[in-house]
Parts: C-alpha cells; structure tokens; sequence
C-alpha cells in the first residue's frame, strides 16, 4: 500500500510502488508469416481522401460476362434482366454471349442430331467414310449450265441426241464414295464416282467426275456453328458419255448450324457453283441453298437415335443455256429457279454407324427429275 511521508513545511506526499512483477514483451512475428509490406504513397495522391476500406473494393472490367451479373463459364444462365428482353432479344443475346463469353464448360465434338441432312453439307469436319446411292428419273434438260451434263444438242462435248428426241427421259445411277480427314476444326475430303445411264440414245457406265474440298470451322460454340468450304470438281468421266462435264468447277460455300432444342437442329448451306473451261454459250454459275430440319422422333436405346430430316434445296440459275428437251431449241439458264423438297430418316448407331435414305421431289416446274432417291452409309474412325 502507498504511505504518507511527512517532510518538513510540505503536505503529505503519497508514494506508488513500482510493480513487483516484470511485463513480458510481445512475441516476434513467425519467421514463415512476414510482416505486410506497406505499399508507399505516389506523390499523386497527396492530398486526396483517405476513405476508409476504399482500397479493399475490387473493381472488375467491363464485359459481357458482367453486365448481366453472371460470370463467363455460365452463358446458359441469365438475370432476370437479359430475360426481359423478350424472344428475339434474348436469342441474339444469346449469339452476342456465345461470341463474347464462350462457355467454358463447352466441349466441341461431333453429334449426329447436327449431321442428318442429305442434300445439305454438315458444318464440323469428321474422320469418316461415306458410300451414297443417287437414283433419279425423267431427268429433263441435264445440259442446262452444264452443272450435270456438257452441252448435248450436238454442237458441244456432250452426248449427241437422235433425230428429234433430244433426251426427253434421262434415268440415272451413281454411287460415290467419299473419304474424309478431319484435325480439329480443319477437314479435307476426296470423292469419286461411277455413273449408270439409261438415255435415248443406249446405256452408258464408267467412272464419272471427281471432287476434292476443304473445310474449315470458322465459329464454334454449342449453340451456332458456322464453317467455309471449298470443293473442287475434276473432269475425269467421259462427257460424250454423259459421264462427266468436261470441265473444271468450283463451289465455295458457306455452312451454318443451330441448336433449336436438345432434340431438334437446323443446317443450312449456301453454295456458289462456278465453272472453268466450259462451253462459252452454255456453262453458266448457279445458286445452291438448302436447308435442312433433323429432329430425333425415337430413341430404342441412348446411343441409338432414329432422326427424321425435312430439306429445301434450290439451284438458282444465273448465267448459260441449255437444250430444251421438247424441242432442241437454245434457251436462256438465267434466272431460272429448280427446288426440290426431301423427307428421309437416318439410324445411328452410338457414333461410329449411320444409315439412312431420302427421297426427293419438285416444288417447282422446273426441276432436275421426278423422282430422286437418295441413300447414305457412312463410318467414323
């Protein structure tokens, strides 16, 4: 206890002990966790406010994975503000996300249900072998452009028709076979043929004309795909045999495809078909478009889908002539218009094995034949 002590002419003065006990100081930091590092102030920002917690908020950039509160990696998730947008908005939102925030989780792969088609070209390359059988009769005019047949009227490289007969029904089978090699989003493919002709004038057969393309997947994402193509078709059938055209063609095209739903996919081509070397009156370019509806009607087992597939496909004429059938006169190609309309079904079995058949008829007078059918095997390595 503290005690007064009396000094002489002075008041008490009251005396405090010192502790008894000693203070321990604070332990050293660990070695393994350092010290923070106090980052120095930037002669900038003297003079500025100092708010506090102002330097924990974290400032993202600005992009699309953002603006709708939803991170990317997450592109089939939206906020109730991207879905007020209504239908057509939200589906080129969905277009806009897909090229600005790609789903991470997306793993791009082939998938029968987006390869279906028959007249219309599939936008993913594929390591895989293709046998097709083209059946067609009453073929009217097959010189027009010289697209299937080189001029006929007797004055160019293609069959010479009888007196007054000028192929009036032309019956045909071909068989193809095509090889394909795919790396990636990168294709290339070979194709060769053999025709069977049944004309006015006999029966023809041999090795018709030969192909080779490209193609190339230009857009990828689980809901669109798009991809250039480039084919190259090779004189290589006999042409005074209705075997070949005789010349050089090539058709850059343009393939897209659209998920609709987890059952239901649309393809679409749009080709541009351009001869080389041909007859100078009667080869023309032409327009080539099609597309095509698959959608999976049964499924016996998980990797046994049965896909049914409703086509358009038109061949608009631009330049060049053609024999008419009825009476051998020289008409004008340009601005005529050829489409056919097409329902067939494939059998896929899991990724490896597809068949399937599509018959094909005219929506328009003008047409290529009556009656076309179509039948496809193919199988991926």
């Amino acid at each position: 206890m503290a005690t007064p002590v009396e000094a002489d002419d002075e008041e008490p003065v009251l005396l405090i002990p010192y502790p008894t006990t000693e203070e321990v100081p604070a332990p050293l930091a660990s070695p393994f966790e350092p010290l923070p590092e106090v980052a120095p102030s930037s002669p900038s920002s003297a003079g500025s406010l100092n708010i506090p917690g102002l330097a924990d908020i974290e400032f993202a950039p600005l992009s699309c994975c953002n603006c709708c509160g939803s991170q990317c990696g997450q592109s089939s998730h939206f906020c109730n503000e991207c879905q007020d947008m209504g239908r057509y908005g939200r589906f080129l939102r969905s277009i806009y996300r897909g090229i600005c925030c790609p789903d991470a989780c997306y793993e791009p792969c082939w998938t029968p249900l987006a390869d279906s088609a028959f007249f219309t070209n599939s936008v993913r390359p594929v390591n895989q072998q293709r046998f097709r059988w083209d059946f067609a009769e009453d073929m009217r005019n097959p010189d027009r452009s010289e697209y299937f047949w080189a001029r006929a009227d007797g004055s160019g490289l293609g069959p010479t028709p009888v007196t007054d007969s000028w192929f009036r029904g032309l019956d045909y089978d071909e068989l193809s076979h095509t090889i394909e090699a795919a790396h990636g989003p990168i294709g290339i493919w070979f194709e060769y043929t053999y025709r069977a002709l049944d004309t006015d004038t006999g029966h023809f057969a041999g090795f018709g004309d030969m192909s080779i393309g490209t193609k190339t997947l230009l857009f990828d994402t689980e809901l669109v795909q798009i991809a250039s193509q480039f084919r190259t078709y090779i004189p290589q059938g006999s042409s005074r045999e209705g075997l070949g055209t005789g010349h050089t063609s090539l058709e850059p095209s343009l393939i897209a495809g659209l998920k609709l739903s987890p059952k239901s996919y649309l393809q679409a081509e749009v080709a541009e078909w351009i001869p080389l070397g041909g007859d100078s009156v009667y080869a023309g370019a032409l327009l080539r478009y099609g597309f095509a509806y698959n959608r999976t009607i049964f499924q016996p087992h998980p990797s046994i889908p049965i896909i049914s597939t409703s086509e358009i496909t038109g061949w608009h004429f631009q330049d060049g002539q053609f024999t008419d059938s009825s009476s051998g006169d020289m008409r004008p190609s340009s601005g005529g218009d050829y489409v056919h309309g097409s329902t067939g079904l494939r059998l896929f079995i899991c990724d490896r094995v597809d068949f399937g058949t599509s018959a094909s008829m005219p929506l328009t007078g003008g047409s290529w034949s009556e009656t076309w059918l179509r039948t496809e095997l193919r199988v991926r390595f």
